[in-house]
């Protein structure tokens, strides 16, 4: 028979050693934690104490809601009204905002194709 590689003992030692090394580590970790007031086995965290999260709170079924922002919106951006009135500020139709921001320039494209020989 062939001798081992490394002797028993060593190996026997060296989880001898790990496993002492674990023992005191939590051995020393209970009596710090014994020494700070807390006990083992969690009563300090079983006291009642309210935990609230800020923040939006979700809906089971906000379809409703957006449809009717949605339809808010829709009309607002296509109707008519006033934004001030005493300022004389109002707001009209988006279809109708976007022909006159446009008309200039369609104008003065027309005007330079037309001036063109």
């Amino acid at each position: 028979m062939s001798a081992p590689d490394l002797p028993t003992g060593c190996i026997a030692l060296a989880g001898a050693a790990i496993a002492g090394t674990v023992i005191g580590v939590v051995v020393l970790v209970l009596s710090w934690l014994h020494g700070q007031g807390m006990r083992p086995g969690g009563e300090r965290l079983a006291q009642p104490y309210t935990l609230t999260v800020p923040g939006p709170r979700l809906q089971s079924a906000p379809q409703p809601d957006l449809a009717a922002y949605r339809s808010e919106k829709a009309a607002r951006l296509h109707g008519r009204g006033w934004v001030d009135a005493g300022a004389g500020i109002a707001h009209i139709p988006i279809e109708n905002a976007m022909a006159l921001l446009a008309a200039p320039a369609a104008s003065a494209a027309a005007s330079a194709a037309g001036g063109a020989p």
